[in-house]
């Protein structure tokens, strides 16, 4: 029995070693691992008041972040990546810093110098500064309350970014990525929202409805393929 597994384990390396030979030869390689630098463009909102009525009207805010990416090619045509960025700005506004998360696919056409690809890929955003729940001390009873009255908590929010790629290859192993895509992201009707008073210039929190929200995404990187 022993003899029969050794035997079955040789033949099993041996298979697995041909295989490498046959794939170095042939050039195909198929993983890569990256890093890029990336911008998102995040929905900052801010309000005025006419009479009792609350208007509210968003501004995007540049976020800057950087991250890693790792993935393996089917093909020339097909491939699948996950990606991790973090965008480490702490503002009240915009949710804090942000933590994403993306997984899909890129399909598209590889040439000898370069490559043209679409891409799909769901994933989350967590924002350290998601939501605001009242504090436990005391509150002046004003309206529109106050940052004051109020503690951050982390939300993790449903996110989808779709776009394109565009790709150099310097050498058979290296590679130069541009990124351009939509990151929809989808924020719950719990979630309170910081604005700016109009009146006093200072921070307030007001509730805001269930919303997708479409945010420009960009990335510029750099790659190994092996």
């Amino acid at each position: 029995m022993l003899r029969k597994t050794f035997t079955t384990a040789l033949l099993t390396a041996t298979l697995f070693a041909a295989s490498a030979i046959i794939q170095a030869q042939s050039g195909d390689r198929k993983f890569e691992i990256g890093a890029q630098g990336s911008l998102l463009r995040v929905p900052a909102r801010t309000f005025t008041t006419v009479a009792a009525t609350i208007n509210f009207n968003e501004d995007q805010k540049n976020d800057w972040g950087f991250g890693g990416r790792f993935g393996y090619n089917f093909s020339r045509h097909i491939g699948i990546e996950a990606e991790g960025n973090f965008f480490p700005r702490d503002r009240a506004i915009d949710g804090g810093r942000k933590l994403q998360g993306l997984f899909g696919a890129k399909i598209g056409q590889r040439f000898e110098k370069g490559g043209l690809f679409l891409k799909a890929r769901p994933g989350f955003v967590r924002f350290s500064r998601g939501q605001y729940q009242f504090s436990t001390g005391g509150c002046p009873t004003v309206f529109p309350p106050p940052i004051g009255c109020f503690q951050p908590r982390a939300t993790t929010n449903l996110a989808f970014d779709i776009g394109a790629v565009g790709e150099v290859y310097p050498s058979k192993n290296t590679i130069i990525r541009f990124d351009a895509g939509d990151t929809m992201i989808r924020f719950s009707s719990q979630r309170q929202v910081v604005a700016v008073d109009p009146a006093t210039g200072g921070l307030v929190v007001l509730p805001a409805a269930a919303a997708t929200k479409h945010n420009l995404q960009t990335s510029f990187g750099f790659g190994y393929r092996f």
